[in-house]
């Protein structure tokens, strides 16, 4: 089964998720979504809210094949520089990470969400305390519930000490699980990797059970078109081919301020590069 492509709810992660931010997916021609489980877009732990979700999903033939664990409690936290981190070498605090993503692992898991993605740590310098074995730990609480989903946990790599490339994969074959596998951000490997971005896609692409596709200047995390700036996605091409990698492509954008949501799905699908397309 060739790659799919896939549109992330990260486009709509300001604002409560709706049934129109649903339908302008699908109208723009895709028919699977990554969730963003986080507040205020998915109140994923109010069982109301999820089963509408689910009522939308099926009207509108959208399969959540993946969604975003929370990595914030709410967008007010988040910006206040306040984390969720399954990393951090304080009990109390990785506990409640642990419990949050429990939480959106059930909730998603019921609508058939298979892959979940997780944040190896806090971001940026947030979460230079964290530590790798903190976050094992924490992995080891969330395997047994994976398996009882059938879902695969993806580790996403971060602009952040224990996101980089390398650290993603030694992550990885430390915890030595089927279940436990990569999600390749292609963004934020040019953020953290610069011109060595290529090569990193070719050592995470065979871990590899999703992806994140944005693009960048190379300084910020602008969460842009493919193809707006400089993230070398034909390496990207080539690694997830020689991988055979058969995941979700999820376009994980972020809304410039007064765009209309449908003029950004549709200038994604004019221009931004894909396998088998010239950038």
């Amino acid at each position: 089964m060739p790659p799919f492509p896939s549109v992330s709810a990260h486009l709509f992660a300001y604002e409560p998720l709706t049934f129109d931010h649903l339908r302008a997916v699908s109208e723009a021609g895709y028919d699977r979504v990554e969730l963003w489980a986080m507040i205020p877009n998915l109140p994923y732990a109010d069982p109301g809210a999820v089963s509408r979700l689910g009522g939308w999903l099926k009207e509108l033939s959208l399969e959540p094949s993946s969604f975003h664990a929370p990595f914030y409690a709410s967008l007010d936290q988040a910006r206040a520089g306040r984390w969720l981190s399954l990393a951090d070498m304080d009990p109390e605090q990785r506990l409640e990470a642990i419990n949050q993503t429990l939480a959106s692992l059930v909730a998603l898991g019921g609508l058939g969400a298979r892959i979940a993605i997780l944040h190896p740590s806090a971001p940026g310098a947030a979460g230079a305390t964290d530590h790798p074995d903190g976050f094992r730990q924490s992995i080891e609480r969330l395997i047994p519930v994976a398996e009882h989903l059938d879902m695969t946990l993806a580790i996403e790599n971060i602009p952040a000490p224990l996101g980089g490339a390398d650290q993603i994969k030694s992550l990885i074959e430390r915890i030595d699980h089927p279940r436990v596998r990569a999600c390749i951000d292609a963004g934020h490997a040019f953020l953290t990797e610069g011109e060595g971005a290529g090569e990193a896609f070719g050592r995470l692409a065979p871990l590899a059970a999703a992806t994140h596709l944005h693009d960048n200047d190379g300084e910020s995390d602008g969460h842009l078109i493919p193809g707006a700036g400089g993230t070398p996605f034909a390496a990207l091409w080539r690694a997830l081919e020689e991988a055979a990698y058969e995941g979700p492509l999820t376009f994980e954008l972020r809304r410039p301020e007064g765009a209309a949501y449908a003029d950004i799905l549709a200038e994604l699908d004019r221009s931004a590069p894909l396998p088998g397309r010239t950038a």
